[in-house]
C-alpha cells in the first residue's frame, strides 16, 4: 500500500505521533486485562460486556470454531499466528485437531506479553506439549523471524486495527517476506462495500476508511502487490444490523428472538460455503492466498 494506492494518504508528522498514541492506548488495555476462564477469553477477544446472552457466545465461539477451521486447515511445516492475541483460533484449531501431521511447530506472536502469556498457558492445557509451540512478542509490521523462516501463517483481525496504510501495507511485506514461496497465508478485512459499511457511511456520514475497511477488489489488489495469489475466500456476517444489536436497550423490542443472529447463521453455513462471490457480500471476509514465487522488490 503505496501513497498513490488511492486507498488514503500517508500520514505526517502529527498523525504519526496520534498513531504511535492509539498503539500505546491499545497496547496498555490488553496488558490491563487479568480476568481468566474460557468465556472471559472469549469476551476479551471480542471485546464484549459481561452481561453478554450465552445464545450470543455460542453463536460467537462457532464463528471462531469456524474462522480456524479455515485459518489452519491443511496447514503443515512451520505454522505462524502473527496477533494471535489470547489464543483463540490456536486453541481451536488444536481441539478440533486442524494441524495435521506434517506440522512441526506452531508459532504464536502478539504485540501484548499478557495475552501471549494466556496463550501459551491454555495451550499447555490443550494437551500439546509446550515444545511444539512457541509464543513470543513482535510487530507484524517488523516480524521478528528470518526470511522465508514459515510454510503456513495466519493473521487475524490485526489488519483492520493497524492505524495506517502504510502499516498495512508493511505488514503484509512481512508477511511475504517470512513465508517460504508457495506458503499459504490467511488475512480477513472488513468490507467497505457491505451493505451495512455503505449504510453507516452515506445515512449516518460515518469514515468507513482504509486500513479498518476496504473492498474486496482494494483488498485483492494489495495482496497480488505484495506478491500473493488469492485461492479462496470465506465471508462472515450478513445481519442487517451490523455489530451487536443485543447490546442496545431496544433490543427486546426490536429483535428479541435474535432473528438477524439466526439469519446470519444460517447465510454464514448453509449458503455462502458453496458460493465464493456470495462470499464478497459479507461483513467480514477471511482470504486464503499463496506466495508467488517472484521475488517483490522492496518498498520505498
Amino acid at each position: 500500500m503505496s501513497e498513490t494506492d488511492g486507498l488514503g494518504k500517508e500520514p505526517g508528522r502529527k498523525s504519526g505521533e496520534k498513531r504511535e498514541c492509539l498503539q500505546k492506548d491499545e497496547l496498555e488495555f490488553w496488558e490491563r486485562q487479568t480476568r481468566c476462564g474460557e468465556e472471559v477469553d472469549l469476551k476479551l477477544a471480542r471485546d464484549l460486556p459481561d452481561d453478554t446472552p450465552d445464545y450470543i457466545l455460542r453463536i460467537l465461539s462457532d464463528f471462531e470454531k469456524e474462522a480456524a477451521k479455515f485459518c489452519f486447515a491443511g496447514s503443515g511445516g512451520r505454522v505462524l499466528d502473527a496477533g494471535c492475541g489470547n489464543g483463540n483460533l490456536l486453541i481451536h484449531a488444536l481441539a478440533e485437531g486442524h494441524f495435521g501431521d506434517t506440522v512441526s511447530q506452531v508459532v504464536g506472536m502478539d504485540f501484548s506479553r499478557n495475552m501471549l502469556s494466556r496463550a501459551a498457558c491454555r495451550w499447555e492445557d490443550g494437551g500439546r506439549a509446550a515444545g511444539w509451540a512457541r509464543f513470543l512478542q513482535g510487530s507484524v509490521t517488523s516480524l521478528p523471524f528470518r526470511d522465508q523462516s514459515f510454510d503456513w501463517m495466519a493473521s487475524s483481525g490485526v489488519l483492520t486495527c493497524l492505524p495506517t496504510v502504510r502499516d498495512a501495507g508493511d505488514a503484509l511485506r512481512e508477511f511475504n517476506r517470512v513465508l517460504r514461496p508457495g506458503g499459504t497465508l490467511v488475512v480477513d478485512f472488513f468490507n467497505r462495500a457491505s451493505h451495512y459499511t455503505l449504510l453507516r457511511k452515506h445515512l449516518f456520514g460515518e469514515a468507513i476508511n482504509p486500513p479498518e475497511y476496504v473492498t474486496a477488489s482494494e483488498f485483492r489488489h494489495e495482496l497480488e502487490s505484495a506478491g500473493f495469489q488469492i485461492v479462496g475466500y470465506r465471508g462472515f456476517d450478513f445481519k442487517l444490523c451490523q455489530g451487536y444489536l443485543f447490546m442496545s436497550r431496544w433490543r427486546p423490542l426490536v429483535d428479541p428472538l435474535f432473528v438477524q443472529e439466526r439469519l446470519s447463521r444460517f447465510l454464514e453455513y448453509g449458503v455462502m460455503p458453496k458460493s465464493r462471490a456470495l462470499s464478497l457480500l459479507g461483513y467480514r471476509i477471511y482470504v486464503k492466498c499463496i506466495k508467488r514465487s517472484k521475488k517483490i522488490a522492496p518498498h520505498k
